[in-house]
Parts: C-alpha cells; structure tokens; sequence
C-alpha cells in the first residue's frame, strides 16, 4: 500500500511537471566585446530595416568606440554613444564587420535570444538607452504583450513588441513586466531623500578636486555689480560643458574639448557695464574675447574675476582636452559593490538624476537630485582614476582603489558623485550641492 502511494505520488509530480511549463532563463547582455567600425551604418531597433529606427528614421552609428554585443543573422548589435551625452542600443548590417578594428573581449558570432511572453502589468516606458539617461521611446500600456528576449543586470528586460507603425526593441524595467498577466507591480524601494542644503561653503584646502573642483579661500560677494550675465566660448561644436548652461551664481564649470583642439577662448559680459573683467589676470572688456588658451593634454584652469567697487566674484573654468571621439560625463549615484572582474576593478552603482536649479539662489541649493527608483550601471575604473572619500567639505585622496574600498562608506554614505569618459570611471568624489 506505501509503495503504491508513492508511485501515486511520483505520478502525479511528472503529470503536474508536463502541465506546467517551465520559465526558460532570459538571455544575458551583461558581457560584450567593444570595438570600432570603419565607417557610418544606419542603425534600427531590431534585426531588419522593418524595425523601428530611432531619431525620425535617422539613427546613425558615426564612429568611435561601440560595445558589441554579437552577430544574429545578417545583423549585429551594438551600443554606441551619441553626441549629446546619452546611449543607444541597436543593429547595423554583417558588412561592418569587414572593417572593424580594435577588437577588445570575444565577438559573440551567434547571439541568439529568449523567446518568452511576458506582460506589462502597469504602464512603463521602452527605452534603446539603458546605459546612461533611459530616455523614452515608447509608451507601453498596461495589459501589452511583450516578447522577453534578454536581461541586462536585474533591472532591464530586453522585449520586442509592435509598435505604432513597426516592430520594436528596446529595454523595460524588469519589475513591469510578468508572465502573469494579472499579477501587480512590484513597488521600487525608494532610497533617501537629499537633506536640505545650507548656504555655499567655501572650503580651503590643499589638494584641490583639479580639474573637476576648484580651491576657494574667500567666499565670493553674491552682488549683481559682480556678476557675469553670459559666459561663452570658441568651441560651440565640440565643447562640453558641466554644467551645461551659465549661471550666473554657480561660479565653478567644467569644460572639454575634442583632442584637436589647440586654442580656447572665452567672452565674459557682465551684469554691470563698468565692472572690470580679469581673465587669468589680464583686463578683458567686456563682450570681447579674452587672450588664448593653447589647449595641451594637460588640464589647466582659467579664473574670470568680476570686480565691481569692492565687491567682486571669481568664476572658475577647468579645462581640458578629452580623448578623440570620446565624452566626459558627470553622474552621481549610490555605490552598490566595488568588485574586480577579469583584471579590471569595477563599480556598481545606482545612478541619480542631478537638476540645476535656475531660481533658488537665495538657499544656495544650486544642484539637487532626485531617484525615482533603483538604476544599476555598472562600470570598468580606468587604472588611473583618482579617488576621494568622505564628504564635501572635508575629503581625503585616497592612494588607490583598495584605500578607497576600505573607507567610502565610514562617513556613513554611499552617494558619490562620478565622472567617466565613455564607459570607464576616472573620477569619484563625495556628492555635494554645487555651490
């Protein structure tokens, strides 16, 4: 009788195990090979010309270094950075692959993908650009069918979908999407809010944040007859500036240009007519163009004073060249894991979105930021990256990556702000409003 009730049991077990199909692993996008391509390939969102193509039917990959994540047919996808800062994932034709060079980790040369329907169970976004700012390319309704193909982290889910007019690609926040059509959103564990800014501090120090933070020893006069209305410069096409527009009370800037570019200039205009300008020491009118800057590998800094009666404000432009076809970004985020990984140190990290406010000069939070959720980058540190740990106003340069593990946490936050040339980290210092 025991023996017949356990075969009853067996039974039923492999009856229910046929009954129930079993969820297949998604594809992962985690591991690609970078490389470049020798010339420019209209990109779409899927492996065809059906498929939708992003920037109005537009979408170019025009060089530079792009992840490549393998060949599937006739086609192979890649990611690739666009000019204004932000990513995109797609497909170009097999024919680039007989000019690609530089090929740095192993060419996928069958990249196939899952094929399981899941639903969107609350309305979310389909983004080509999990990478950087996850700008929305579609709407995706609720109750929408969607066609699983790949993972990339824990946070996205690769899909294909029908569009308005075509096929779709892209990538949704995993925790919308179900194979139980009736099942609820998970809730995002929200991460702490900014506490509130006091006014400006300025600190001095001996080791400056050169080039992405400037020494203050004397605390700028706020005076309108101090201020600069508009700061400009000679590379309106290649230069990057952090931030990207003036503000006449943030009075400390980034700047990057391409790595062929060997003179800079700058034309500060000042709220008050009569002020005197002194760009690096020397008197510029104002409106005109300063001396030149001969631009070397080397970064270097550029103070505009404004002086007006006794009060007077110093800006502070710190400026450098930036590797060919190459960007310097600014981000911030959480830092998750600090971990190695074939040779190469890495930084897992949930990235925040910075705002800089244009009107609330009075409180002096001249930057914030907020987190709507849990954003995983995960990114390579470049061997020469400099480190700083504990806070803002009072930070320690630490020697290398392991002096940095050991201590970014003991002032009891993870919030860091990060600056990185395309996907390699070469920068991280403690977060703090702008001043």
């Amino acid at each position: 009788m025991k023996k017949r009730v356990i075969c009853l049991a067996l039974a039923l077990l492999l009856i229910l195990s046929l009954a129930i199909p079993a969820q297949a692993a998604l594809t992962s996008l985690n591991v690609y090979a970078t490389a470049r391509f020798a010339r420019s390939y209209p990109v779409y969102s899927g492996p065809g010309e059906y498929y939708y193509r992003a920037n109005s039917g537009k979408a170019m990959y025009g060089g530079g270094v792009a992840r490549v994540y393998g060949v599937t047919g006739d086609w192979i996808m890649i990611g690739y950075g666009l000019s204004d800062g932000s990513y995109r994932l797609g497909y170009i034709t097999k024919d680039a692959l007989s000019g690609m060079t530089d090929l740095k980790g192993t060419l996928k040369e069958n990249l196939s993908f899952s094929g399981t329907t899941m639903w969107a169970i609350d309305k979310c976004s389909l983004t080509d650009d999990p990478v950087i700012n996850n700008k929305s390319i579609f709407s995706v309704a609720k109750g929408t069918a969607v066609t699983a193909l790949a993972q990339m982290g824990s946070e996205w889910t690769y899909v294909e979908l029908q569009g308005t007019s075509s096929l779709m690609r892209g990538f949704v926040r995993s925790r919308y999407l179900s194979t139980d059509p009736n099942a609820a959103v998970a809730t995002a564990v929200p991460k702490p809010t900014a506490t509130p800014y006091v006014p400006p501090v300025y600190y001095p120090t001996a080791t400056p944040y050169l080039p992405y933070y400037p020494t203050v020893t004397t605390a700028p006069s706020y005076s309108g007859n101090s201020l600069l209305s508009s700061l400009s410069h000679n590379c309106p096409n290649t230069g990057v500036m952090v931030p990207s527009a003036f503000n006449p009370y943030q009075t400390a800037y980034l700047l990057t240009v391409a790595d062929w570019v060997s003179r800079v200039t700058f034309t500060p205009v000042a709220q008050d007519y009569n002020a005197t300008i002194y760009v690096n020491g020397q008197v510029v009118r104002s409106g005109q163009t300063s001396q030149v800057f001969n631009m070397t590998d080397e970064p270097q800094a550029v103070s505009i004073k404004v002086v007006s009666g006794t009060a007077s404000t110093t800006y502070t432009v710190y400026l450098q060249r930036r590797p060919s076809e190459k960007r310097t970004k600014v981000s911030a985020g959480y830092i998750s894991s600090i971990y190695m990984k074939n040779s190469d140190w890495r930084i897992n990290a949930d990235l925040v979105t910075l705002k800089y406010s244009g009107e609330d000069y009075n409180s002096g939070n001249f930057s914030t930021f907020t987190n709507g959720g849990v954003d995983n980058y995960d990114y390579v540190v470049d061997p020469n990256c400099i480190f700083y740990y504990g806070t803002k106003q009072n930070c320690y340069r630490a020697y290398n990556i392991q002096e940095f593990l050991n201590n970014y946490q003991i002032y009891g936050s993870s919030l860091y702000t990060l600056v990185y040339i395309e996907d390699e980290i070469v920068a991280i210092f403690p977060y703090g409003a702008d001043y």
